[in-house]
């Protein structure tokens, strides 16, 4: 008999078992997350960047209360930034800003979904951003906000607007030493020496192919200059003959090549300007930098001048 009851109650521990199963020993969850979330990390490490924001994302949904989920949050938008795909970078620092507003991290990551915008050249976007980072007075991001709203100005040609917001950065900001040089440099955009269309045009009028030389381009210089000459000769040679109706043809065709000349040239000098105001945008830019990178893996924004 006392055999039968210990039958049934392993039976029914069975059944109680089965239906209710035993939760998982403890600490064992949290092993689970720490290895999920150090292999989301090894990956970043390795440049893996896309592996890793799927890992962050597996983590952050199997254990959304993790110490860890904050940071795997920030580490998305950043793997989407170092992979430079903008558009996914910007929806993922929004949904960081949403979600974490209390965060450590929240300005940091507002300083960085301005420059993602600016890179994503959605330079409205990206001046609100700054905008916002610079009233909220963070000594941190505040100045480098302003610097970064300098950059886009800078883009947008406007040499004095940039100079100006340069200027604003205070004297005892880390920002200073890269502002103030770069303020006296920067008006120089309007001092370039740019090409005159108008004089390109009037050129091209005169001889076909002055034009292109006095934009630098003797290839298509000469180009527009064998053509049109070979065109107007032919022309002159059949009317002498009294073709004209095969003369009329040809100066039809001269006139063409002639008109297209002039607007090339014209065009070209406007390339020509054009490249070389943004030749100097990237020398400067590239000589006076903030750059986001990870020192001994925390994230920071590093000042450098290169000469």
């Amino acid at each position: 008999m006392l055999r039968c009851r210990y039958a049934y109650l392993v039976i029914v521990l069975a059944i109680i078992m089965t239906i209710f199963p035993a939760g998982p020993i403890w600490g064992q969850d949290d092993e689970s997350a720490g290895n999920v979330f150090g292999f989301a990390e090894s990956l970043y490490d390795e440049g893996d960047y896309f592996r890793a924001i799927g890992e962050y994302k597996r983590f952050i949904f199997l254990h959304p209360t993790a110490v860890q989920t904050e940071k795997a949050a920030f580490r998305i938008v950043e793997s989407y930034f170092h992979a430079k795909r903008w558009p996914e970078a910007i929806v993922a620092a929004q949904q960081f800003l949403a979600n974490y507003r209390a965060s450590p991290l929240y300005f940091q990551m507002l300083y960085l979904k301005g420059r993602l915008e600016k890179l994503d050249n959605k330079h409205d976007e990206a001046l609100n951003t700054f905008d916002a980072l610079a009233k909220a007075s963070v000594p941190q991001y505040s100045d480098k906000a302003v610097y970064q709203k300098a950059l886009i100005h800078l883009e947008h040609l406007d040499w004095q607007g940039a100079r100006d917001l340069l200027l604003q950065v205070p004297r005892d900001s880390p920002v200073h030493s890269l502002s103030s040089p770069f303020a006296y440099e920067v008006v120089g955009g309007e001092t370039l020496p740019r090409k005159s269309p108008l004089t390109a045009g009037l050129l091209a009028a005169a001889l076909p192919g002055a034009g292109h030389l006095y934009a630098a381009r003797p290839r298509d210089a000469l180009v527009a200059f064998l053509l049109n000459g070979t065109f107007l000769w032919g022309a002159i040679e059949l009317f002498r003959h009294d073709d004209y109706v095969a003369g009329g043809i040809l100066s039809f065709f001269e006139l063409g090549w002639y008109s297209g000349n002039i607007y090339s040239a014209i065009s070209s000098v406007h390339k020509y300007n054009r490249n070389l105001e943004e030749d100097f945008i990237r020398r400067l830019e590239n000589k006076y930098t903030l750059s986001f990178q990870h020192v001994q893996g925390v994230p920071t924004i590093t000042i450098g001048k290169r000469f």
